[in-house]
């Protein structure tokens, strides 16, 4: 699915939207990607956010300690190349359960279509929340579907986000994926069998895609485990949030995908170069570089995606 457009080795992916990659002496990510999309084409993106998948056999230990000795390298190695990483003064490692679930047909026809639902519950002292927090995403193989696809919310009060993520590509590179979503609340016994239509009722352009109303939708289904420690400081910008999170296939069963993630909004691509230029850096310096060691050993077929692990959807399908 990797559809370079010539010199500027633009690619597509499915699960995003513009894809950009690089060869041997790249210019910054960023900057390819003006490149390719000269403004405004890009003015509804306005945020960035960066991913790196860690091994979870060299995570050892429970989440908690896992998350503890990951964090700790990451604030040696960022202050080792020259970047500033705080920590938050209050339970800066208090795990956060929640579920993420999955929805499409047994073959992936939602995702063949261009699209992907999900839903996350909270968990509090380990009673599930009664709302659910359903996100659908647009994923068309071309960038101006992306961000054409209306995720117009019916019914119920709905947010829309459009952003670039940045993560790790093949040969080492980086490569950069914009997405667009549309995330809305309701009651989850509101979802009733979870049929295509039962997600229709609040965005319609879904029952638009050649699929019957009745079409069954199978969940497979991550328990959540997550911490939000602290921050990477950019220039430009407010300081970036850090979310470190694993995902276990049972409640309390072993991690089998931990990532890094920190990033940044309300700030488009053609603004502050130098906070994107940084933001690069980090990953490439940081994660990267310093601990390599960390990354999950195929990382590059994923472009940073858990969900493409997830889903067993590598860059080019």
């Amino acid at each position: 699915m990797i559809k370079p457009f010539r010199n500027l080795l633009l690619a597509l992916v499915a699960a995003t939207g513009a894809l950009v990659t690089a060869g041997d002496d790249p210019a910054p990510l960023f900057k390819q990607k003006i490149a390719a999309n000269p403004a405004p084409k890009l003015e509804e993106v306005s945020g960035r956010e960066y991913k790196f998948l860690v091994d979870p056999a060299k995570a050892k230990g429970t989440p908690a300690e896992a998350f503890k000795a990951v964090w700790t390298q990451v604030k040696a190695a960022a202050a080792k190349e020259g970047f500033t990483v705080t920590e938050k003064e209050k339970a800066p490692l208090k795990v956060e359960m929640t579920t993420k679930e999955y929805l499409d047909t047994a073959d992936q026809a939602l995702w063949k279509r261009g699209y992907l639902i999900r839903i996350t519950t909270k968990y509090k002292a380990g009673i599930a929340d009664a709302n659910g927090k359903v996100t659908v995403k647009a994923i068309h193989e071309e960038l101006a579907k992306t961000l054409a696809a209306p995720l117009e919310v019916v019914g119920v009060k709905g947010e829309q986000e459009c952003q670039d993520n940045v993560g790790p590509g093949p040969k080492g590179q980086l490569v950069g994926y914009i997405e667009k979503g549309a995330s809305f609340s309701v009651p989850l016994d509101d979802l009733g069998s979870l049929t295509l239509g039962d997600f229709g009722k609040y965005m319609p352009e879904l029952l638009k895609l050649g699929l019957p109303a009745q079409t069954r939708l199978v969940s497979s289904k991550a328990y959540s485990y997550r911490v939000r420690p602290g921050y990477v400081v950019l220039p430009g910008t407010e300081p970036c949030g850090v979310s470190m999170e694993g995902w276990a296939m049972k409640e309390d069963g072993p991690i089998f995908l931990y990532d890094f993630s920190y990033g940044y909004e309300d700030l488009t691509l053609y603004e502050s170069p130098e906070t994107h230029l940084q933001g690069e850096r980090f990953l490439s310096k940081v994660l990267r570089g310093d601990l390599a060691g960390l990354a999950l050993a195929d990382d590059g077929k994923w472009g940073g995606s858990k969900v493409r692990v997830f889903m067993k959807r590598p860059i080019g399908q």
